[in-house]
């Protein structure tokens, strides 16, 4: 099972419906559709625009008609077609690309990891069946891994694993799985800025002492 982000908000169901997501919310008119609203009022129209709709990472590109109504399971422009959700799609296939999560819950179904308000819109993460990585994410893309959390099944597996890394914290054991943390390692700085450099110092320092009260099974 893929992991899932963990969104602190909830879905309203009302007839006017709303799906919270960071720097804006889907919002549903019944017999109209739905629209993108901006943290700013404001409605794209007749447009493109990438949006990670449910907080993982990976937006999604929709195009919004000259209303701001989201087009669907349809072909627009030069043809360019977009499903039955709005996302578009090659061949079938969901176009995606990673974006920074403006969050500081991120998480599976097994576990959550509240960040400082700091890290809120500094990274980003990446993350698969087996491992989750977070990254520094700065405006100029020069991006850094800061940590990363490992999920596997087995004792052996954990055994194998942990032997292949130099600095990890043993998160313990969830349904199944074992949780390793590999923590911050000491790397250069050099590509970065003052102000970047010391956020760097500042996300790595606290994660590294406070992982015990960030990290939490469900």
């Amino acid at each position: 099972m893929r992991m899932r982000m963990i969104l602190a908000a909830g879905v309203l169901l009302t007839a006017l419906m709303t799906f919270p997501s960071y720097a804006g919310n889907w919002i549903f008119e019944a017999g109209a559709g739905w629209r993108w609203k901006e943290d700013d009022g404001t409605y794209p129209m007749n447009t493109w625009k990438w949006i990670d709709g449910d907080g993982d990472c990976r937006a999604e590109c929709y195009y919004f008609d000259r209303n701001g109504y989201m087009a669907a399971n349809q072909y627009v422009g030069d043809g360019y077609e977009v499903n039955a959700q709005g996302a578009w799609v090659e061949d079938g296939v969901v176009q995606e690309k990673i974006v920074a999560f403006q969050g500081t819950v991120i998480g599976s179904e097994d576990y959550i990891i509240t960040l400082p308000d700091s890290w809120k819109g500094n990274f980003y993460i990446d993350q698969t069946e087996e491992s989750l990585r977070v990254y520094f994410y700065p405006v100029n893309g020069n991006v850094r891994e800061i940590f990363e959390v490992h999920r596997v099944g087995s004792l052996e597996a954990k055994k194998i694993l942990t032997a292949q890394m130099e600095n990890k914290k043993d998160l313990g054991w969830c349904r199944g799985n074992y949780y390793i943390c590999g923590l911050p390692q000491e790397q250069s700085l050099a590509g970065y800025n003052p102000g970047e450099k010391e956020m760097i110092r500042q996300m790595t320092k606290d994660y590294e002492k406070n992982i015990g009260k960030y990290f939490e099974f469900q």
